[in-house]
Parts: C-alpha cells; sequence; structure tokens
C-alpha cells in the first residue's frame, strides 16, 4: 500500500532523512492518514524540524476516520481511549454493554483501518485525536462509566479516581465519596500531590454530609501544605469554628492544632487545645481518622517545645515524663514521639552531650519521612545540633535533604534546607548557609513559611554578616517575621543574628538589647541553654567593643559556669570573650583552651576567631614567630569560611614599613605600640574621636558614611579594650612631641558617657 501510494502522488522533495517504515509504523498504511502524516513532515521540515511527529493534519485525519466508521466502532475507539492502555477485554465490553466476543471483533475492525496495532492504538496522537472527537457532555459520561466499571472490577482507588476527576458531574452513587478520600490518601503516600489535591476537590464538590466536608478540608489543608502552606490557611477559620464547638472529631482537631500554630495563631490554637476535654471527641464520619494516643501525644510535644511559653499548659501531657502503671505496646509512630520527648527532656535538662548523640540517632536510623513523622525528624535533627553533634547533624539532614528532593515535596526540602543552613552555620561553612537558607526561601515563599519563617532568616542574616556583606544582610530585616516568631525557639535564632548585624554594622546598642531580649525570653520559657543561644556571650563582645570590660568579664563569666566543665562550643567562645578582659599574661591559657574546644567540636569560625585572638595575645607578651604563625593559620581558616581577614597578613605590626607622610600625620601624638594595631582608617577615626568630635563630624570631615565611623569606632574599641570616654588617654603618647589638647579638642567633649548609655 505504502509503495502505491508513492507511485499515485507526485515527487515530492524533503530535507533530511526520509524513513518510509515511521510512516507505515504511525498510519498502518492507511492511505488517508499517510497523506497527513506527509503533510505534518512537509510543514515540519520547512520549519527546519528533521523527526516524523503527527500534527494538526494526522489530528484531523483520525478524525475523519472515526466519521467514516460504523458508531459501533467509534464508539470502541472511544472507551478505548478513555480506558487506558491496560484496560482488560472484559472491562471494555462492559464500558460499550456489549459481550467481549464482540468487543475483540470491533478491536480487530479498528486495526484493519490503521489506528490500532495489538489492541492499542499505533500512536498516542491517534489516541489523543479520539479524545479530543468527542464532545464534552459524551466524555463526562463515559468518564463517569468508565470509572463504574473499574470500580466493580476492582482495580485500585487512583485508578478509579483520575476518570472520576475528568468526569465533570461524576454522579452520586455511594461509593464515589469513600473511593475518592481513600485514593487521595494513596496519592498523599506515593507523593503525587496534584492528584491527592484533585481526589479533595471533586469530594468536596459532592459531598453532602457536614462532617464529611470537615474531614475532606482537613485532608484539603494536609496535601497543601506539602506544596505551598498558604493554600492550607484557607481552610483554618471554619475548621476552627468547628473546632471550638466540638463538631471534629479529635484526631483532625490535632492536626488543626498543628496548622494553627505553623501560622502563628497561638491563641486559637490553645483555645481548640482547651475544647479536647470539653467537647470530648466529635463522631467520626467516612473519612474521618480515629483517634489516635500519638496524635495527642505529637499535638502536646509540639505545643510545649515549638512555643515553649506554652509547656504550662500541656506539662502534665508532656511525653517523655514518668509513666504511670504498665505502658502499652506502642505504634511506631507513637513511639517516635515517646523517644523524641524524652530526647528533649534530656536536651533541656542538660545530660551528657555524648547520650543524647547515641539517643538521637537511633530515632533517625530508618525513619522515612511521612507527615506524622516529619516533626519528630525535624526535632530530633535541633537536638543533634544543640548538642554539637555538628557533623552527624550535617550527615542525616542531607540524607533526608535528598529523600524530600527525591519525592519532590516542596516544604520538606525547604525545611530541611532551613535545617542545614543552621547546620553550615556552626560549621563555619558560610557560602554553604547562604545557599541553603536561599533555597529554603525560594522553594517556599516567606509569606507560606508562618512563623517558622525566623529560622531561615536567621541563617541567612547570620551567613551574610559573618561574610561581611552587610548590605545584603540589611535586605533580610525587610522580610516580615511574625511576631508570634518570638515565642518559638527559631525566634531566638533571629533575634541573636539580627544583634549580630547590628553590632557588625557599628549599632552595639539595639545589638545589646536584641541579646538581652534573648535572655529574657529564654529565663521566661525556663529554657536558658547557652547551646540553644548563648546570648550572655554575645552581650560580653558589645560590652568589649563598648569597652566595658567589667560587664564582659562578669557575663562571660556567668555564661561559663551555666555551661559547667564540660566541652561545649558555646565554652570556647566564652573563654575567648573572657580571655579579652584580663591580664596579658593570662590571656593564652584562656584562649589555647577555646582553640581546642572549637576545633574539636568543627566550629570553624569561631576557632578562626580564637587563633587571631592567641595570635594578638602571643604578640603582646613578645612571641612575634608564634605570632605570626599562628596569626597566618588563622587567616587561611577565615578564607576557608568565605570570610576576607579584616587585618593585615605578613609581619607583626613593630615590624610594618613606615607610613605615607600624608598617614605619618595620624599616628603623630599617638603612642607607638597601637600605631600598627589599629589601621589607618581605623586610626584617623579614632583620633578625631578622642578629640571630641562626633561621628556624624567625623564622617564629614573625611568624606566617609556615618556607618563606616561607626564600624571602625567599633573595632577601635575591641582592639583597644577601652571606652570612648578613655580613647584619648589610651590613644596620646607620654612622649608626644608636646602635643597637647586645647579647646574643644580636650578628650570627651561632646561624647556622652558609654556606660551610661549602656545603663539606660
Amino acid at each position: 500500500m505504502i509503495q502505491s501510494a508513492r507511485d499515485e502522488w507526485p515527487v515530492r522533495s524533503f530535507p533530511g532523512d526520509f524513513h518510509w517504515r515511521d510512516f507505515h509504523r504511525i498510519s498502518g498504511g492507511n492511505p488517508l492518514l499517510l497523506r497527513s502524516l506527509i503533510d505534518d513532515y512537509s510543514t515540519a521540515a520547512g520549519a527546519g524540524a528533521v523527526e516524523l511527529v503527527p500534527g494538526a493534519f494526522f489530528e484531523q485525519a483520525v478524525t475523519t476516520c472515526l466519521y467514516r466508521i460504523d458508531t459501533s466502532l467509534r464508539n470502541t475507539a472511544c472507551a478505548l481511549a478513555v480506558l487506558g492502555p491496560h484496560a482488560s477485554p472484559a472491562e471494555l465490553a462492559d464500558v460499550l454493554g456489549i459481550d467481549s466476543d464482540s468487543a475483540q471483533r470491533n478491536l480487530g475492525a479498528l486495526a484493519e483501518t490503521g489506528l490500532l496495532h495489538s489492541g492499542w492504538f499505533r500512536h498516542e496522537a491517534a489516541r489523543d485525536a479520539v479524545l479530543q472527537s468527542m464532545d464534552a457532555a459524551q466524555r463526562s459520561q463515559m468518564e463517569t462509566c468508565v470509572a463504574q466499571v473499574l470500580h466493580d472490577h476492582g482495580n485500585p482507588p487512583t485508578d478509579v479516581a483520575r476518570h472520576l476527576i475528568a468526569a465533570v458531574k461524576p454522579g452520586e452513587a455511594p461509593w464515589l465519596l469513600p473511593t475518592l478520600l481513600e485514593a487521595a490518601d494513596r496519592a498523599l503516600a506515593e507523593d503525587d500531590v496534584d492528584l491527592a489535591l484533585d481526589c479533595l476537590r471533586v469530594a468536596r464538590d459532592i459531598c453532602t454530609d457536614e462532617r464529611d466536608a470537615l474531614a475532606i478540608r482537613i485532608g484539603l489543608a494536609r496535601a497543601g501544605w506539602r506544596v505551598n502552606p498558604s493554600a492550607a490557611a484557607a481552610h483554618l477559620p471554619e475548621l476552627t469554628a468547628a473546632a471550638l464547638t466540638g463538631r471534629l472529631p479529635a484526631g483532625h482537631t490535632h492536626a488543626l492544632i498543628g496548622y494553627l500554630l505553623w501560622f502563628g495563631q497561638v491563641d486559637e490554637a490553645v483555645a481548640v487545645f482547651d475544647t479536647l476535654g470539653k467537647h470530648g471527641t466529635a463522631p467520626a464520619g467516612a473519612s474521618a481518622e480515629p483517634w489516635e494516643p500519638q496524635s495527642s501525644d505529637r499535638v502536646r510535644l509540639w505545643m510545649a517545645y515549638g512555643y515553649p511559653g506554652l509547656r504550662g499548659t500541656v506539662r502534665s501531657a508532656v511525653p517523655g515524663g514518668p509513666q504511670q502503671g504498665s505502658a502499652p505496646a506502642l505504634a511506631p509512630a507513637q513511639s517516635t514521639v515517646r523517644r523524641v520527648g524524652d530526647l528533649l527532656g534530656s536536651v533541656f535538662g542538660r545530660r551528657a552531650i555524648d547520650d543524647v548523640v547515641v539517643r538521637t540517632e537511633q530515632i533517625l536510623q530508618g525513619a522515612r519521612l511521612d507527615d506524622d513523622v516529619l516533626a519528630s525528624v525535624l526535632t530530633a535533627l535541633g537536638s543533634l545540633v544543640f548538642a554539637d553533634g555538628l557533623i552527624r547533624a550535617a550527615f542525616w539532614c542531607d540524607t533526608f535533604l535528598a529523600e524530600a528532593t527525591e519525592r519532590r515535596v516542596p516544604m520538606w526540602q525547604a525545611l530541611f534546607a532551613s535545617v542545614k543552613a543552621l547546620i553550615e552555620i556552626r560549621l563555619g561553612r558560610l557560602e554553604a548557609a547562604e545557599e541553603a537558607a536561599r533555597t529554603a526561601l525560594t522553594l517556599v515563599s516567606p509569606e507560606a513559611w508562618g512563623a517558622a519563617v525566623a529560622l531561615p532568616v536567621a541563617s541567612f542574616l547570620q551567613a551574610k554578616t559573618a561574610l561581611g556583606r552587610l548590605d545584603e544582610a540589611a535586605a533580610q530585616l525587610s522580610i516580615p517575621v511574625p511576631e508570634a516568631a518570638f515565642q518559638t525557639p527559631a525566634g531566638l535564632l533571629y533575634l541573636r543574628a539580627r544583634g549580630q548585624y547590628r553590632l557588625a554594622a557599628g549599632h552595639p546598642y539595639p545589638a545589646l538589647d536584641d541579646f538581652h531580649a534573648c535572655g529574657e525570653l529564654m529565663a521566661r520559657w525556663d529554657l536558658d541553654l547557652p547551646g540553644l543561644v548563648p546570648w550572655r556571650t554575645d552581650a560580653a563582645e558589645v560590652y568589649l567593643s563598648l569597652g566595658d570590660g567589667g560587664r564582659a568579664r562578669a557575663l562571660a563569666q556567668e555564661q561559663l559556669s551555666r555551661v559547667g566543665n564540660g566541652r561545649p562550643w558555646t565554652r570556647g567562645v566564652s573563654l575567648g570573650v573572657l580571655a579579652a578582659t584580663v591580664e596579658p599574661p593570662q590571656r593564652p591559657n584562656l584562649l589555647g583552651e577555646a582553640v581546642e574546644i572549637l576545633r574539636e567540636r568543627g566550629h570553624r569560625l569561631e576557632l578562626a576567631r580564637a587563633m587571631r585572638d592567641l595570635a594578638g595575645a602571643y604578640r603582646d607578651l613578645g612571641d612575634e614567630g608564634g605570632s605570626r604563625t599562628l596569626a597566618r593559620q588563622a587567616q587561611q581558616l577565615m578564607r576557608e569560611c568565605g570570610v576576607q581577614p579584616t587585618e593585615p597578613e605578613g609581619p607583626a605590626s613593630g615590624d610594618r614599613a613606615a607610613v605615607s607622610f600624608a598617614d605619618r600625620t595620624w599616628t603623630r601624638g599617638v603612642h607607638p605600640e597601637l600605631v600598627g594595631r589599629l589601621s589607618d582608617a581605623e586610626l584617623r577615626v579614632a583620633k578625631l574621636a578622642a578629640r571630641g568630635h562626633t561621628n556624624r563630624q567625623i564622617a564629614s570631615k573625611l568624606f566617609i558614611t556615618m556607618s563606616t565611623v561607626e564600624q571602625h569606632l567599633t573595632r577601635v574599641y575591641r582592639k583597644l579594650r577601652v571606652r570612648r570616654t578613655d580613647l584619648a588617654a589610651r590613644l596620646q603618647s607620654e612622649d608626644a612631641d608636646g602635643a597637647h589638647w586645647t579647646g574643644d579638642e580636650r578628650p570627651g567633649a561632646g561624647v556622652t558617657d558609654a556606660r551610661e548609655r549602656v545603663r539606660c
């Protein structure tokens, strides 16, 4: 037939390779279909294509074939197209309302037309053309009929549901709603969120029972949250109203509380929690989950530890406490929740770090992500981070992030990316932390994060600040963080990150406010854990920058008393701060221990800073060789973390080459020991500040910004360990060529006492 067609038609010229076998495979030798394929190929070839792809001419030819054959064959082609390639002859016969033999004869006749081969369409384009040939009413009726037949033949609910979704009006059969809901559950278990949402939307449209409608709303919130939590927010008002009047089953009420807490609706969550005791459990509808003890344990756990201020509300029921009587056997999910509760009790009870790490890994081993286990896994990872098990935490976080990525669940990916950012910051891998935080906020918009947005934003802000990209860090402060976030541990991390940015940007007093706010919240929650936020050490850094060594020393000592004699990273950082407040001969021992601890715990950025300070301590004691070696190592480690060292590499300050004549004027009247310790820019700013000029006046004189002045002064105060009022005395040399301060240049003129400002 192909040869006769070639002899009949005029010769055409086609670019590329012309393969008649492909034309025959798709057309089955049908002249009408063959001609349409040649026309499609000619059109595509004119546009530069070289592959044979059936197009508009082929679709029109298939439609023409359908209307040239009798109605029985046309109906068979339509039923087969709707059923799909795996339909059995018996199912096809039932859809058509004929016997199996008649169905087989129709398939044979369709094969002779060139449309079918071995019981299925020769090309998907032919199937698509058949489906397009059906009007909306015919297609809806056929989809409904196919769904009924597949259900009667015992096909999986997801296969049946796909046809119910395609039908405009699937009918009112009693099996429809349970099938759709079961299909939604299975689709969600297989990470097919789109199918789950489609099933639930159709179920919502045909549902007439209020209890089932509420269960469907919970299902829509649950499935939508995986992709975009904002989709879940639309269902909360109606679900909350139902819960408050006792119309929502307990299992669904527990899920609702979780969503309310996510979006920071704390008062509503507490009110709904209280109804569990007042109204008991509402009767379950066709789709309602049965009441499960692990659901109750989960909601109490997340209320108690997700919002520590609520611990008193649920204290008596928090998992992990002593159990009275013989404990029943626990389901896996319930057991995981209980074990996480016990683990958190260990972390908050300040038990041994090694014990926490071992128990956390026991929880994480073999865990597979699902909606019930997700929060437990995230909490266990957080415990591992706060217990200083950073390397293991990084391994497990990457493992679960890979699983979430493979299963294509954006919200899970974003959550583990945010945890990864926190881990990478503590490990000193700042570029990786920045990238992970960016991923978290890209996969899920900040608005959809709810109160939890504080975590990725805090990591982003902290990484940018540590990298010295202060303008980019400032941009993160424009991301709205709900007030409810500051009732969560993530809010503490945000306050700390903002405080670190403010200190780096030369705003020590607002930074101090943030660190003290952390302390007040942690004390109020009875959660004053240095591993979570070492706010005393952070505040001590601010006091050092202001030259108030006494307060810095007191805070560092108090922090050390709280971390005990173990070797957590917070002890290493606190030792480094304490070293800055003692006499030079005492510093090497404190800094040496800090270096050992931070190297052992893997906090590379803090390690680099401690090594830099230790190099300075050696230099102050006259050990120039040891100082140079250690300084170079510190600078190299900083570069590996992504930070460019601010102090020059090379010889110590005493060996520096002579400065230019312009710079030499700024060293006049300055103690020689300090000339090399401060950069030229810092020295210029320091001398003007010592003469009583305000920051604005200094900025004007030197043609720089106010922020730059504040940054230079912050580093000067830290390096010289002085207040602003003591700056003149510290800078002035005893033999400063008879230089004297006169008039408005006298030390301290117009400068507010830093100590008084701190007290305010």
